[in-house]
């Protein structure tokens, strides 16, 4: 009897159970140090990391994210970098960082007003992750509404928001 036909088909199993979660834990550490090569500003170094993740697991909504921001801010290439990231937050709308990328995306566009939109769906969903609420508060710099029953764009917000911001007055 060899070593080989020692082998059952339920012992047969675990080894691929355990290889798959650990191909999804290389994945979601690829997923990290992309993100840090790209607040690092190395567009091209993270790209490649996510390219490499994606090539184990090509439906990963973080480093489909990731992929999105490089292509816009790396090679310009925007309207496959918008198309990627509106898919992925279809996929998942209660994903910040899909949100962010979408952000970051609209913004190399030049569509600020969406951007913003996505930046504050961004914060709103990344509860204690601390690292996404500074991403987010880097790209986003406005400050909170004034009145906060009212819309951003209406005018007491507006006069109000540029008479504090020219007093210097500090704001939550």
């Amino acid at each position: 009897m060899t070593p080989v036909s020692r082998w059952s088909p339920e012992q047969d199993e675990a080894p691929s159970d355990y290889r798959e979660s650990a191909d999804r834990e290389q994945v979601r550490e690829w997923g990290l140090r992309a993100g840090r090569q790209l607040e690092e500003g190395k567009v091209r170094e993270a790209e490649l990391t996510l390219r490499m993740a994606l090539a184990k697991a090509p439906t990963d909504p973080r480093c489909r994210s990731l992929l999105a921001i490089c292509l816009a801010t790396g090679r310009g290439k925007l309207q496959t970098a918008e198309k990627l990231a509106r898919g992925v937050v279809e996929q998942d709308a209660g994903d910040p960082v899909a949100q962010y990328a979408l952000g970051r995306v609209l913004i190399e566009t030049g569509d600020r007003r969406q951007a913003f939109r996505c930046f504050a769906r961004a914060r709103a969903l990344a509860g204690a992750d601390k690292a996404l609420k500074a991403s987010v508060a880097r790209q986003d710099p406005r400050r909170a509404k004034v009145f906060r029953s009212l819309p951003r764009d209406h005018a007491l917000n507006v006069f109000f928001g540029r008479l504090f911001r020219r007093l210097g007055g500090r704001r939550r």
